[in-house]
């Protein structure tokens, strides 16, 4: 398993779903969490026939760069897509990229020096800082 002991206890406490996923990326290996059944705040929809329906779940995956834990966490994706609930795209989440075989929508945001402790911080630091970024979009 990739991810640090640290990492594997706070998801078997919290009795988070997650899948890890792997795949070839060139001459490395690209690493990644998947959960299936994240909980997407009020403030941000899917579309549904073309319509903006309020999301609820989705499933949001974090890519684990080599170094992990020492190396922050960077960005993340969901799918199917987020928008405002007007249909506005979110800024800084409307690019799509192709992980694990699959469509994802990728919200760029990223962690200063500042914010990540390197060694300290992890998974339910970084998801913290995912759900404040999803309720601030």
């Amino acid at each position: 398993m990739f991810l640090p002991e640290d990492d594997q206890i706070f998801l078997t406490q919290k009795s988070l779903r997650y899948t890890l996923r792997e795949e070839p990326a060139g001459q490395e290996v690209r690493r990644g969490v998947e959960f299936p059944e994240f909980e997407v705040p009020a403030n941000l929809a899917r579309k549904e026939n073309g319509q903006p329906v309020p999301a609820g779940l989705v499933r949001l995956l974090v890519l684990i760069p080599t170094g992990y834990a020492k190396v922050r966490l960077d960005s993340w994706y969901v799918s199917p897509g987020l928008f405002h609930l007007d249909g506005r795209e979110v800024d800084r989440a409307n690019g799509q990229q192709v992980l694990f075989g699959e469509n994802w929508q990728f919200w760029s945001r990223h962690l200063t020096d500042g914010e990540w402790r390197a060694g300290i911080d992890g998974l339910e630091t970084y998801l913290q800082y995912i759900r404040s970024g999803l309720r601030a979009a």
